[in-house]
């Protein structure tokens, strides 16, 4: 068998402990890796206050406000792609904001990719515009979105602060066709 073998697919109540704990590696990662692409609280997360965010995602699934999906390999969640909706205001409620990430070991082997399509297309009919932030300095990542289709809108100078250094903060978004 050559290759990875994994599954893309929607998120599902039972996913929270496999998705929590992924979060909590991203951010035993960043001692690592510290300018890993995410934004941190000030304090790490407690469990119930992750959960409490999953529930949120999970209902907003169910009132159509948000669409997430996530990568299986190896018997267990490797990733997450979600978009919520940025308002509920009419104005601006054909607009969802992105977020992902891959765990360590799977990134560069096409799990993002596929999971970013996948989500993407789980957009259709419910978004009209998908917006993502991007630290400048996360090239891997800037390459994928910009090969699915997004477009830089904005670069915000400076726009992450970390540990007495910062880096812009680009702004993208990706029109989805009828």
């Amino acid at each position: 068998m050559t290759g990875l073998q994994y599954e893309i697919r929607e998120v599902r109540w039972e996913d929270a402990d496999q998705v929590i704990s992924n979060y909590y590696s991203l951010l035993d990662e960043m001692d690592i890796n510290p300018w890993l692409g995410i934004t941190t609280p000030p304090q790490r997360p407690s469990l119930p206050s992750e959960f409490k965010w999953f529930a949120d995602l999970y209902s907003s699934m169910l009132e159509g406000d948000a669409v997430a999906y996530v990568a299986e390999a190896d018997k267990r969640i490797v990733g997450m792609c979600e978009v919520r909706r940025r308002s509920k205001r009419i104005e601006l409620s054909h607009i969802g904001n992105l977020g992902m990430h891959v765990n360590r070991n799977y990134r560069g082997k096409g799990v993002g990719k596929a999971l970013l399509l996948k989500t993407i297309e789980g957009c259709r009919g419910r978004f009209e515009v998908i917006t993502l932030e991007v630290f400048s300095n996360n090239l891997a990542a800037k390459k994928l979105y910009e090969k699915v289709g997004f477009k830089t809108y904005g670069v915000l100078p400076g726009g992450v602060k970390r540990g007495g250094n910062s880096v812009n903060l680009e702004l993208m978004f990706l029109r989805l066709e009828r």
